[in-house]
């Protein structure tokens, strides 16, 4: 992403104006993920990170300072433990946002 548009990021999708459960049945590129990891733009945003509308709404990019060790966790600490996507399709898919973090590492 750096060498395309000069910055680092985290695709993200949001629930926006509907539940978790909506969203995840909405959404073929959530359906593809076993376990979703859930946030809030206000946690996102007081932890100092920006987000980005990208692509087709609601995918969204969480925009990353840099990659540095503590800015993983920090950003890391803005989510709440996996949880069990509520209509999952796929059942072999990786977590959505570790899948991402261990790329940045």
């Amino acid at each position: 992403m750096f060498d395309l548009y000069g910055l680092h990021g985290i695709s993200v999708e949001g629930a926006i104006y509907e539940t978790v459960l909506e969203a995840c049945r909405r959404s073929q590129r959530l359906a593809n993920y076993r376990q979703i990891r859930l946030s809030t733009f206000g946690r996102l945003r007081v932890s100092g990170f920006a987000l980005l509308a990208t692509f087709d709404a609601p995918h969204l990019t969480i925009v990353l300072p840099d990659k540095a060790e503590m800015t993983i966790i920090r950003l890391d600490r803005c989510f709440h433990d996996p949880n069990a996507n509520p209509d999952a399709n796929t059942p072999s898919k990786v977590i959505v946002g570790i899948h991402e973090l261990q790329h940045c590492r």
